[in-house]
């Protein structure tokens, strides 16, 4: 009998338990970003921080401004770059999820050239 047990076991599917999704996989930050200059066309990119991801193309230079500041750009600081004094008003949006807080902000910066001697990478897609 004992024999009969033992071939029979590895016949019995053992109970598998899936492991459900965990915050841990999923990133804390993800966010929706565009630029809208009034003369130019809307651009769209989706950020994903902690960890550094998504479509924009300098994903961990971005997460690394936004992070100090909990995602707010408007209180990122000025970078020092030159920009001519073109006048077209670009509007900066920042749309999701910042860790366990959703956040909506934006700016309109005087040119494309003010907004990312404002905002670094993070608008730099």
């Amino acid at each position: 009998m004992f024999a009969c047990l033992a071939l029979a076991a590895p016949l019995i599917p053992a109970t598998a338990q899936a492991a459900p999704l965990t915050e841990a996989l999923l990133p804390a930050s993800g966010l929706v970003l565009s630029v809208q200059p009034e003369m130019g066309t809307l651009s769209t990119t989706q950020l994903n921080c902690e960890p550094a991801g998504g479509l924009h193309k300098n994903a961990e230079q971005a997460c690394d401004q936004l992070t100090p500041v909990e995602g707010d750009f408007r209180r990122l600081e000025e970078t020092g770059a030159m920009c001519t004094m073109e006048l077209n008003p670009t509007k900066a949006t920042l749309r999701g999820k910042w860790r366990t807080k959703r956040i909506d902000f934006q700016q309109v910066f005087s040119n494309p050239c003010v907004l990312r001697a404002y905002t670094g990478k993070v608008f730099d897609f």
